[in-house]
């Protein structure tokens, strides 16, 4: 078999939609962009045979730090690891040119887990997921100095100052996939002081569920009760709505946000969702 790699915006949109919908084996990590979407970034690579795709695979930066894994898409042949393995390698030399210093992913399966482990990922945390019942009878009392409001499409550049300083790198947001999560959510609300946004929650509707998709709140602003005070408007919001039960996700090793959704009365639901972490600059 004589492969090559090449970048997939190399290739017709339309050839690398086809392949990515039709593969027979299929990872992909959660997202706020569509795999779609990701097929015309930077790093996005086709390993082909014969000028046919056989694999595909996007590993593109959030930040000029992380990456993520954002898709793998191959051919079931028997030869997914060896798929797998040359496009890794040609997205860590790209990534490491960038200067990104680690490249991220989630593993729901496992012979997902197992990919990740053979390519030199380790273990980096763990996702837990937590669920609430939501009910009517919440009573909401106002923060001294602190506006609320609902956000608009003009707050989002503020946003991503409060986010990337929220936020580790790992996890902070840029402002593609921003303006991605405030299209995709239903209920979004900002908090100021002194004129100023120090903190957001972003929640998406699901008929009768919502999900908790986004809080953060500036490190100037924190254990000021403004997270909490975000949490709870957004459970009223769900309450209100007809919605029965609300979910979160966050990290198993972040305690303040896991202190914050325990006080609130959420619980663990279903399995942890383990993280994985490959090194980009010492890629030889």
């Amino acid at each position: 078999m004589s492969t090559q790699i090449i970048p997939a915006s190399a290739y017709p949109q339309e050839t690398l939609r086809s392949f990515l919908n039709s593969a027979p084996l299929s990872f992909s990590n959660l997202d706020w962009l569509s795999a779609q979407e990701r097929l015309e970034g930077q790093f996005c690579y086709a390993l082909s045979d014969e000028s046919q795709i056989i694999a595909l695979m996007s590993c593109e930066p959030e930040n000029k730090y992380a990456a993520w894994l954002r898709f793998f898409v191959s051919e079931s042949d028997g030869n997914h690891a060896q798929y797998f393995r040359s496009l890794l390698d040609q997205a860590l030399s790209e990534l490491q040119k960038a200067g990104i210093t680690a490249l991220y992913t989630l593993s729901f399966k496992s012979w997902q887990e197992q990919l990740f482990t053979n390519s030199a990922f380790l273990p980096f945390t763990r996702i837990i997921t937590l669920i609430l019942p939501t009910t009517n009878n919440i009573r909401i009392e106002p923060l001294s100095g602190v506006e609320m409001r609902l956000m608009t499409a003009e707050d989002l550049p503020e946003l991503e100052t409060v986010d990337h300083a929220a936020f580790s790198s790992p996890w902070q947001l840029n402002a593609r996939a921003l303006q991605a999560a405030f299209a995709a959510c239903s209920y979004n609300t900002v908090a100021l002081m002194d004129h100023r946004i120090v903190a957001y929650q972003m929640t998406a509707a699901n008929f009768y569920t919502s999900h908790l998709a986004r809080l953060a709140v500036h490190p100037s602003a924190q254990k000021k009760g403004l997270g909490f005070r975000l949490t709870l408007d957004a459970i009223q919001e769900t309450a209100a709505r007809g919605g029965t039960e609300m979910t979160v996700n966050t990290q198993t090793n972040n305690a303040e946000s896991l202190r914050l959704y325990y006080q609130l009365g959420f619980s663990q639901h279903g399995k942890l969702i383990p993280v994985f972490q490959r090194a980009v600059q010492d890629f030889q």
